[in-house]
């Protein structure tokens, strides 16, 4: 596998850096144009027909049904991951090192078939590093202001849809499946990868509002938890993982072996001594270390399982706090050393447990305050207070009118909320993002702005992507943190002038 170092990797930053700031530049223009229409379009309809403009603005919020605390916290939580997600995708590393840093060690030991179908995701992103990293970026971001701006149920299940679409893709291009058909697969590295919860939480979102008012959802979501516990516990037991010896021969293997390279990583200095202590936790104790790993996650996942509150509500509580507790100690919070697309799997999984915790709780049917009065107006009828212009309908106050499509396009955007024109610009972000990377990838030649300095900056995924660690190959998260370590080491003997 070969990729850019010296000139290229600053070619490459300097671009990348340069290709966001343009495209930061159309952002924020989409988003002040469209300010400028709603504005625009809400000040022509109040001059013409105010009162009628106010009644059906009260209507549609007296319409409005609540949105249950569940759902919000699936909503907002995922929004701001994804926001997350794509300033980390914004590192100056991603262009190049992403298909060798974190595509190919995430299937590192998996059959061909996956390594052929990972491969051209590689090579595709490859060709055009800039192109695709940007396009990475402006998706993740659009979908996280969709999620945190769409208050309505339309918007949201929509922003849900695109959630399911790009998390698959980089579940299955960018994480190998979550890597569940290497060996050495395990729930505590990340198993079966961050990008699932992604688009189980899109699903979830994509669900008519009447399911969350269900307590049958939460316990679904909890059953589907438990059983995932379940079949993780019955993998880190399995005999021959080398997940029951701390060390074999003088050497850390499996959990002790992974556990350290993550340690191995740039990091704060107190992250770095908390992990290090961890790793040597495994390493003097790895099967005492394993068995009680077993146990709380095979009785936490059977608990979860039954669906029964008494046992399912302290369960999540306690499933909650093993995730927490295994994302700071065991995946060194996922995101650092210049690499890290997202916080790895514990802290999304974190965020399903305690909706449907909270979803468990029976929702009170929504009471809508003087829905009667809205209900029994006439359909030309004004507010109290309020006296309607005698114009019967919505129309522009001077000129030619437009065509009737743009019309009523003026219309519905001057009658928008704040939230669903943010939702709109979100949409832009995404558009933005997706048709560069859609072009990118169709288009297989080498990227311009390395080629001029470094031709062979193409990089290919070959069957053996990583070496295995112990009985088993390194999960994704480790095999990344492994190669910087490595890396550092190299720039330290005087072998990577000028890479960064």
């Amino acid at each position: 596998m070969t990729v850019p170092t010296g000139a290229a990797s600053a070619a490459l930053a300097a671009a990348f850096k340069s290709a966001l700031l343009n495209q930061g530049e159309v952002v924020f223009m989409i988003f002040v144009l469209l300010a400028i229409a709603w504005v625009t379009c809400r000040e022509l309809l109040l001059a013409k027909a105010k009162a009628r403009l106010t009644f059906r603005l009260a209507a549609s919020r007296a319409d409005r049904v609540p949105e249950p605390t569940a759902r919000q916290v699936v909503r907002i939580g995922f929004g701001i991951l994804w926001i997350f997600d794509g300033l980390l995708q914004a590192q100056p590393t991603m262009p190049g090192d992403l298909p060798s840093h974190v595509i190919g060690p995430a299937a590192a030991g998996s059959p061909g078939w996956v390594l052929h179908t990972v491969g051209w995701a590689a090579t595709a992103w490859s060709a055009h590093p800039v192109e695709a990293a940007a396009g990475a970026v402006w998706i993740q971001l659009g979908i996280g202001v969709w999620l945190l701006s769409a208050t309505s149920t339309r918007w949201s299940r929509a922003g849900g849809l695109m959630s399911i679409g790009w998390g698959l893709v980089v579940w299955v291009f960018g994480e190998a499946f979550g890597s569940l058909f290497a060996p050495g697969a395990t729930w505590l590295m990340g198993a079966p990868g961050a990008a699932l919860f992604y688009s189980v939480a899109g699903l979830l979102l994509a669900l008519p509002l009447t399911a969350w008012h269900d307590p049958r959802l939460g316990r679904w979501v909890l059953q589907v938890s438990g059983a995932l516990m379940l079949a993780f516990a019955v993998l880190q037991a399995w005999p021959g993982r080398g997940y029951w010896q701390g060390r074999l021969h003088g050497q850390s293997v499996s959990l002790a072996a992974a556990i350290g390279a993550m340690a191995a990583g740039k990091q704060p200095t107190v992250l770095h001594r908390l992990v290090g202590n961890a790793s040597l936790l495994v390493a003097s104790h790895g099967f005492a270390v394993n068995l009680g790993t077993v146990i709380v996650l095979a009785a936490t996942g059977g608990c979860l399982l039954t669906g029964r509150a008494a046992f399912a509500r302290p369960a999540a509580i306690v499933a909650i706090a093993i995730c927490v507790t295994d994302w700071v100690f065991v995946q060194d919070l996922g995101f650092f050393g210049g690499v890290g697309t997202d916080p790895n799997s514990m802290l999304p999984q974190a965020l399903l447990l305690t909706a449907g915790l909270v979803a468990m709780a029976p929702v009170r049917a929504a009471v809508v305050l003087e829905r009667g009065v809205v209900d029994h107006a006439p359909a030309d009828a004004a507010p109290a207070g309020v006296h309607a212009e005698p114009t019967g309908t919505l129309t522009w106050r001077s000129g030619r009118p437009p065509g009737r499509a743009v019309r009523a396009i003026g219309v519905a955007l001057g009658m928008a909320s704040a939230s669903t024109v943010l939702a709109l610009w979100a949409g832009a972000m995404v558009i933005l993002g997706a048709v560069p990377l859609a072009v990118a990838t169709v288009q297989r030649g080498p990227a311009q702005v390395v080629s001029a300095s470094h031709p062979h900056a193409a990089v290919a995924i070959r069957p053996a992507v990583a070496a295995p660690v112990a009985t088993g190959a390194a999960s994704p998260l480790v095999a990344t943190r492994r190669s910087e370590a490595a890396a550092a080491d190299r720039r330290a003997e005087g072998r990577l002038p000028g890479f960064r």
